[in-house]
């Protein structure tokens, strides 16, 4: 324990001692461990000496060639769809931080394995009960412009999150911040009305890029202002088209191989895509679908990458719309699903049986609660008991928003229902329809991306009044027990407290959620030492072209 307080250099938090004492008695894995002492401001390099080694379990494989020693040069092509994005704290996906994280910094930066590390904080330090958060600033950095980055940037970012007018999610996520204090000129303190551990985490997620103090005065539009604290700087951005980035001077961090970052919108065929990957035309996909996996197995000069995330699909009903205003229809529909099918026969079984209560394995806080047992008898006679003896018809909105796979599995689930007398009508709309209603709907299929902490979704996808509430849940309890967790560093006691979360949503009976669905990218045999992450936060500095 001294050694661990030497190496971290300041004030340990309360429960660091006994995190220490859990990884030594083996209650603990390093994973865990080192995921929650960065979260405490001890450093991961700090939290490794002490625990050996950091762990050799990352969820991703990076395309790295030990032997080889990097090059630098070069211009990179990337296919990634270039949306509108005049205000980064305000985008709703993350395409759109692909591309602007190259020049937008953030103050944390999570890696592949879900820890935390110094970003443009250099540090932080809680308060023991987790309600006041200081963070110290690195000093030498400065905006592209010349100006130097102080913590006035940092205040009027987040301030500007949570201002009445703002159109941020970050509204919601960082609602229990009631002040943010300048205390110095590379240092400034979060007040928080709740306990909340993961705020470092929460920092990293796409739209909290760190904003110029002068945005708004501006014109509020970044592409047009592209101003930042990155090694890139915007040469080029077309809606729709490309987006260019070129490495510029002057950068506080270590210098980026590439000269060139090029984004290109191909628009939304995965064939085109992989016919320009394999012509040696483009370097790097975002994404690619389980359809595409074969014939990506077969493409020479292509790398095929693959992993486990906490992505996934729910089929979620709103709460006050009919029928699902009624729990007994609710509940005959999930009784009536069958998830290890849907896997199957919509996803390939390229993924991991879901519970429908939206918490995944692979996240920290997951308790195994045993899923929901299909049961067509018992779900006839809630429809016969809620006033629908001969069945019920309801309509499903379905976006193949990634792919045709999410009308797949809807397929599968009609089939599923039709057993029960659960009539489903699938509404099946261009993406570009879909996105503008996709909480309107009274029954959805949304996508909903990998966090590294299933409390992060949960906060915004349930919490009553939440930015992205699509199925209008509106329960105390609910709100009270993610509170509950959100609060508790211990591991295991965590997890403990997220199975009354987890029971509450699979009890209210709001969505099925079949699968949390493998993720898949390819590159080019050229690409070296990039790292596909879980959250698709692709940092491209230390990536190079062979």
């Amino acid at each position: 324990m001294f050694g661990l307080k030497m190496l971290s250099g300041r004030r340990l938090h309360a429960a660091a001692p006994e995190l220490c004492d859990r990884l030594i008695r083996g209650e603990i894995g390093r994973r865990d461990f080192l995921q929650t002492m960065s979260w405490l401001g001890v450093s991961a390099a700090s939290a490794s000496v002490f625990a050996s080694a950091v762990v050799g379990d990352a969820l991703f494989p990076t395309a790295a060639r030990a032997q080889e020693a990097p090059k630098r040069g070069g211009s990179l092509r990337f296919v990634c769809q270039i949306q509108e994005m005049t205000d980064p704290a305000a985008v709703s996906w993350i395409e759109a931080s692909v591309v602007f994280r190259n020049t937008l910094e953030y103050l944390t930066l999570v890696d592949a394995d879900n820890v935390s590390h110094p970003y443009l904080a250099e540090s932080w330090t809680p308060s023991d009960d987790l309600k006041t958060w200081d963070f110290k600033l690195r000093s030498g950095v400065k905006w592209s412009n010349g100006d130097d980055f102080t913590a006035e940037d940092v205040a009027y970012t987040i301030k500007r999150w949570l201002a009445p007018e703002s159109k941020s999610s970050n509204k919601t996520s960082f609602a229990a911040v009631t002040q943010v204090e300048i205390i110095g000129p590379l240092a400034i303190r979060l007040h928080l009305d709740r306990a909340i551990l993961a705020i470092p985490e929460m920092l990293y997620a796409y739209n909290c890029p760190i904003l110029h103090r002068k945005f708004d005065d501006m014109g509020a539009d970044w592409p047009k202002n592209p101003i930042g604290t990155g090694p890139y700087e915007l040469a080029e951005f077309a809606i729709g088209q490309k987006a260019t980035f070129r490495r510029r001077a002057g950068y506080w961090g270590t210098e980026p191989y590439l000269d060139e970052i090029r984004f290109i919108d191909m628009g939304t065929s995965s064939a085109a895509h992989l016919a320009a990957l394999s012509a040696g035309q483009v370097d790097i996909l975002y994404r690619i679908g389980v359809s595409d996996l074969d014939l990506v197995k077969r493409l020479p000069n292509v790398q095929l990458l693959t992993g486990k995330a906490a992505q996934t699909i729910v089929m979620r009903m709103q709460v006050d719309q009919k029928p699902f205003d009624d729990i007994r229809v609710r509940k005959a529909v999930l009784l009536a699903a069958d998830n290890q099918q849907m896997l199957e026969l919509g996803y390939r079984g390229e993924g991991t049986v879901a519970a429908d209560y939206h918490v995944a394995q692979v996240q920290p806080e997951y308790f195994p609660l045993p899923p929901v047992k299909r049961d067509i008898a018992q779900a006839k006679a809630l429809l016969k008991e809620a006033g629908h003896p001969n069945g019920v018809d309801v309509t499903l909105m379905v976006g193949n928003t990634q792919g045709t796979w999410e009308q797949n599995t809807a397929q599968v689930l009609q089939q599923n229902c039709a057993e029960a007398g659960i009539r489903i009508n699938l509404n099946v709309v261009p993406s570009t329809e879909y996105w503008p209603v996709w909480n309107k709907v009274p029954f959805g299929l949304t996508y909903w991306a990998h966090r590294p902490l299933a409390v992060q979704t949960l906060d915004l996808a349930y919490r009553s009044g939440a930015a992205w509430n699509e199925t209008h849940l509106a329960d105390k309890a609910f709100d009270a027990a993610l509170d509950k967790a959100m609060a508790i560093v211990d591991v295991k006691q965590r997890s403990q407290a997220m199975e009354a979360v987890e029971r509450i949503l699979q009890d209210q009976a709001i969505m099925v959620q079949p699968f949390w669905s493998n993720k898949f990218t390819a590159i080019s045999s050229k690409v070296r030492d990039y790292q596909q992450h879980p959250s698709d936060y692709f940092n491209l500095f230390k990536t190079w072209l062979a």
